[in-house]
């Protein structure tokens, strides 16, 4: 009930602004702006301010919708500019002279406040946690919510920080077990790497003879692309799956990651086969929904959430990974298991 609630309450928020500026946009091109040329006036200021304040009033104003009010402003000014009449753009040019300068200060001013917030929430939740993924989706959430833009932000900024600033592997005083030794993880990752950087070129060759903008728009998605897979590569060789006395940590580089309650196991076994299931929901720390590089099943007493890239999430009852030392992963947590609900 909730999430159809909310995407009612969004379609209002967003939706009658936009058919405000609609109805005002059509009245702009209408006959009647040639009978009341004054007519221009009461436009401008529908477009470029009561738009934007509607959908302020009806967000109630919060912090974080205040910034999504600019992008109604600015279109307001586009639409104003590209509907009226040059001799009726008396008032466009105020606004666009002593007003859009204000807002495009206030902007500023708030963006640098969410810079300095985002230090300081940063800096606090580093000191309880050392978990680097947790201390940003935590800050991104405190400063922007829970939307799914603060995932998406919170997803580029664990990216660009591997990408950029983690160069070495992160200790931990808990058990560890890595996970792409043994299987074709960063062979795989570096194989695209090499493909993305021949087609790029080539493509970008190509396309420059028929579109320039195209050529650099593909040469940059590539770009992002190869970075991502670095990113990737170098959460896979630094963040290991850590088993600690209260909880099982699993990893999956940028993709995924999933944090467990050893009270939520029920056993953990050896697996290689492909499982399926009409009563379980089988998933894996991967992209595809079938996994055929495992090595060990995890059966949960009840269902368990995937921690995926850009705020996806996925529930199982049982859960397939690989793990470069499946022996001594299965004694370790078997002997955590014995120790939280005893055998009889």
């Amino acid at each position: 009930m909730h999430a159809p609630r909310l995407f009612e309450k969004k379609i209002f928020v967003y939706g009658l602004p936009i058919l405000f500026i609609l109805f005002t946009s059509i009245l702009a091109i209408s006959p009647l702006m040639q009978k009341h040329p004054k007519l221009a006036i009461a436009v401008t200021y529908d477009l470029t301010l009561t738009a934007p304040l509607l959908f302020l009033f009806l967000s109630k104003k919060k912090a974080k919708n205040k910034l999504k009010t600019v992008p109604f402003f600015i279109m307001g000014i586009l639409l104003a500019t590209v509907l009226l009449p040059e001799n009726q753009q008396e008032h466009v040019n105020y606004i666009k002279t002593y007003l859009f300068p204000v807002v495009e200060c206030a902007v500023l001013l708030l963006v640098l406040y969410k810079i300095y917030k985002s230090v300081r929430i940063f800096k606090y939740n580093s000191k309880q946690s050392e978990d680097i993924n947790t201390i940003i989706n935590q800050s991104v959430h405190e400063i922007f919510g829970t939307s799914k833009m603060s995932y998406f932000i919170a997803s580029e900024i664990i990216m660009l920080y591997y990408l950029l600033f983690s160069w070495k592997k992160q200790k931990t005083t808990h058990k560890a077990f890595t996970h792409h030794k043994e299987n074709a993880s960063i062979a795989l990752c570096c194989g695209f790497l090499l493909i993305i950087v021949i087609e790029t070129f080539t493509f970008h060759i190509l396309l420059s003879k028929w579109n320039g903008i195209a050529a650099w728009m593909l040469t940059a998605t590539s770009i992002y692309t190869a970075f991502m897979i670095i990113a990737h590569m170098k959460v896979l060789i630094q963040k290991p799956s850590v088993l600690t006395p209260k909880n099982l940590c699993l990893k999956n580089g940028l993709l995924a990651n999933m944090n467990i309650d050893l009270k939520d196991i029920d056993r953990v076994e050896a697996c290689s086969k492909e499982l399926k299931s009409v009563k379980f929901k089988i998933a894996n720390l991967g992209l595809s929904k079938e996994s055929h590089n495992h090595n060990i099943a995890i059966y949960f007493k009840q269902k368990q959430t995937i921690d995926k890239a850009y705020g996806l999430k996925e529930h199982c009852d049982v859960l397939v990974l690989h793990l470069d030392d499946k022996n001594r992963f299965i004694n370790e947590l078997g002997a955590a298991l014995e120790t939280i609900v005893p055998s009889t």
